[in-house]
């Protein structure tokens, strides 16, 4: 059985129309392609199984066969995405709470592409086509639902979107092929919201009631080959949160600076560059440091190595 890695979009600033492209929700949650063959698989971008986290996409199984799909796995609450329960779904272990979760904040898979079918590989027919093949091919579900998209009328949707409080939307070229693991121009984020995937490097010292975990969270993301700084983070966090982190921390903790060329008048406890972490923030400087970033929480289902400049450069 092949093993697919998702096709990612670039960022642009606003809406469009165009005959060209088609248009559909961007839905903020966990990316995952799924493999419906008798060794059932569900797999977030750096290849982690999360069939056991979401043991209700099983549902999957009746309602399509010999089929590799690519979606987005979200969780809806008082009628809107709920990015922060996804975040602590995916992290569970243990079994009873993850049956708990599941009854409580169930998942739905919005499947919006089709890779392969019979393992045949469809990745080189035109996204269009492949729309189609998807509809014929699986059923919806309790937990599956197809996303739907309009054409050409980008701006239109976008606002609508909004309006709902929703993120944004993904505009995809009608004729393009899926490309595994490229950061294509095919495929294009839009949304209101800025939000970025960063790489801890280190921690500053707490002080007052963060005396026993931390103060801000020092970010970067790679240039090329070289880890940036983009600033400090100290909000958005819970008391959960930065009692976990910093349990985490301690294996992670070393004497070298993480990032070269940093430079700082505060004591710094430096880490490996392993973990990731989603940002929201609200414009970027000069210097590529983040405004009035807030923390969203980690991101185990991605890898460091995708956490690079450009996310912020738009």
């Amino acid at each position: 059985m092949n093993q697919y890695i998702p096709m990612l979009a670039k960022e642009t600033k606003a809406p469009f129309s165009s005959k060209d492209w088609i248009f559909e929700i961007k839905w903020d949650g966990i990316r995952a392609i799924s493999y419906i063959y008798d060794n059932f698989s569900i797999r977030s971008r750096n290849q982690k199984e999360l069939k056991n986290n979401f043991p209700e996409l099983k549902e999957l199984k009746n309602l399509t066969r010999n089929v590799v799909l690519d979606g987005e796995i979200i969780v809806m609450k008082g009628g809107k995405v709920d990015f922060q329960t996804i975040l602590k779904r995916i992290q569970l272990v243990s079994n009873q709470e993850i049956e708990d979760m599941a009854h409580k904040f169930p998942v739905t898979y919005m499947v919006f592409d089709i890779l392969e079918k019979e393992k045949e590989p469809l990745l080189h027919i035109p996204l269009i086509d492949r729309k189609i093949i998807l509809k014929e091919t699986v059923k919806e579900g309790k937990h599956i639902v197809i996303s739907e998209y309009i054409e050409e009328k980008g701006e239109i949707y976008y606002n609508a979107v909004l309006k709902n409080g929703l993120e944004g939307l993904m505009a995809k070229k009608r004729q393009s092929i899926y490309e595994p693991g490229v950061i294509s121009s095919n495929w294009l984020k839009i949304k209101e919201i800025k939000s970025c995937d960063c790489i801890i490097c280190g921690y500053t010292i707490g002080k007052g009631n963060r005396k026993d975990t931390f103060g801000a969270l020092i970010l970067a993301v790679f240039d090329k080959d070289e880890l940036v700084n983009i600033g400090k983070v100290g909000t958005g966090f819970t008391q959960i949160d930065l009692k976990k982190l910093r349990k985490l921390f301690t294996s992670l903790e070393t004497r070298e600076k993480t990032i070269k060329n940093f430079v700082n008048s505060e004591e710094i406890i430096w880490l490996k560059p392993q973990l990731v972490c989603q940002i929201k923030y609200q414009s970027v400087t000069d210097t590529h440091k983040l405004r009035a970033p807030r923390y969203q929480g980690l991101r185990i289902d991605k890898l460091p190595k995708e956490c690079t400049l450009e996310q912020i450069l738009m």
